[in-house]
């Protein structure tokens, strides 16, 4: 049977100078991760792009999976913080200002570091104690409570947020890879917010069976 392998950090640094082993550790990784990609990254070529020995690497993290772990973590604190802050916005009371806020959350977590982003989506493996991959599935079930607050009716108004945070994570995450210059002008909220409306303006209105 095989071993699973530890993604736990073997502890934490408490002292000003584990904690600039640490940063400089993880600033490390991410640059490995964004240059070379997941395959290519090992502890040594951390610890040597860190400029720290391998055994103060190994002081702290059993493996390379316990540092993308870790480094995962921090970056969707980052990226959750955004998205929160955007959904707490003032907003208009009709349907495309809250969408516009919506979308303009998404795209606020979304445009943290889209590179390294891009990495924990497409090549690092689920590991286990890894956190769902964007900031949009960690937040998916604040979406239908978000729409309720803001006065969006649908007799099936969870799936109507699953399929909405779905489509603005999807879309949004591509757009900041694919499409840079459409997201920062904002045209590709603009034309999200249509879509969405148009979609959410033709919800059935009888109650579900």
């Amino acid at each position: 049977m095989a071993v699973k392998r530890r993604v736990e950090p073997r502890r934490r640094p408490v002292q000003s100078r584990s904690q600039a082993t640490v940063e400089a550790v993880l600033q490390a990784t991410a640059y490995i991760l964004v240059r070379d990609g997941y395959a290519r990254l090992t502890t040594n070529r951390i610890a040597e792009r860190a400029g720290v020995n391998i055994a103060s690497l190994y002081q702290f993290f059993p493996n390379k999976e316990a540092i993308v772990v870790e480094l995962e973590r921090r970056h969707g604190e980052r990226t959750d913080a955004a998205m929160m802050a955007a959904l707490v916005r003032p907003r208009g009371g009709d349907l495309e200002s809250t969408l516009r806020a919506l979308i303009e959350a998404y795209v606020a977590a979304q445009s943290i570091e889209p590179a390294l982003q891009r990495v924990f989506t497409e090549e690092v493996p689920r590991l286990r104690g890894r956190r769902p991959a964007t900031a949009g599935e960690r937040c998916a079930t604040g979406v239908v409570e978000f729409l309720a607050a803001s006065g969006v009716r649908s007799p099936r108004l969870d799936l109507a947020g699953w399929m909405l945070a779905t489509i603005c994570r999807e879309v949004v995450y591509h757009g900041v890879l694919e499409r840079p210059n459409d997201t920062r002008s904002g045209a590709l909220v603009d034309e999200l917010v249509g879509l969405l409306a148009g979609w959410l303006r033709r919800a059935p209105t009888r109650a579900a069976p």
